[in-house]
């Protein structure tokens, strides 16, 4: 799967982008909430990671999902915000446009986002990197397809138990070989990396 973090504009637009404020990764400044997409769209949100990714821009969530190959899953985290209402009618949009229901898993460190898409037939997943125990519970009262813990707090017993509850564990962020070897010997269905090759050699 492919996963990507997804805000909602100042004027309403779903946009592809990981921080609260652009400073860190893009030449612009102030808040993704706060921003026109005709203002974000202008910024170059490549260069801060390599000259050769210079010019790249933020894209909507629908380009994103279109340039996505149809074989790979979409993991969409929902990023918190006092905006909830708009980001979640803004994704029921996407949704039904994109037809995204059957290759969408969406997931949220706030359950509230989740919640309005629990029945729907929307894999879900809660993010979880404190307080395991209520995440986990919070889980599967939500109906969750998954449990995404932190490694941190992805104990075997853990992982464990959210299987008994019918949930898989996708664990987050593991980039290196062998803690991703551990990660799985205790019985993680997934894991996040931000080095999928290297990753996919070492558990292969």
């Amino acid at each position: 799967m492919v996963e990507l973090d997804v805000q909602v504009t100042r004027d309403r637009r779903l946009v592809i982008f990981h921080d609260d404020r652009l400073e860190r990764t893009t030449d612009g400044a102030g808040r993704v909430s706060q921003a026109s997409y005709g203002a974000l769209a202008r910024l170059d949100a490549g260069k801060w990671f390599g000259e050769r990714f210079a010019g790249e821009r933020i894209l909507l969530a629908s380009d994103a999902a279109r340039l996505i190959p149809a074989r790979l899953g979409i993991n969409l985290e929902l990023k918190r915000t006092r905006r909830r209402q708009l980001l979640v009618r803004g994704l029921m949009r996407l949704i039904r446009r994109r037809n995204l229901r059957q290759r969408l898993l969406l997931s949220s460190f706030d359950p509230r986002l989740l919640e309005p898409f629990a029945g729907k037939q929307i894999a879900l997943a809660l993010i979880c990197r404190t307080f395991p125990e209520a995440s986990l519970r919070r889980a599967v009262a939500l109906g969750c397809t998954a449990w995404h813990p932190h490694h941190t707090v992805a104990t075997p017993r853990r992982i464990a138990r959210a299987h008994a509850a019918g949930l898989r564990v996708h664990v987050w962020t593991v980039d290196d070989p062998g803690k991703a070897r551990r990660v799985l010997r205790d019985g993680a269905d997934g894991l996040f990396t931000n080095d999928p090759s290297t990753i996919t050699k070492a558990v292969g």
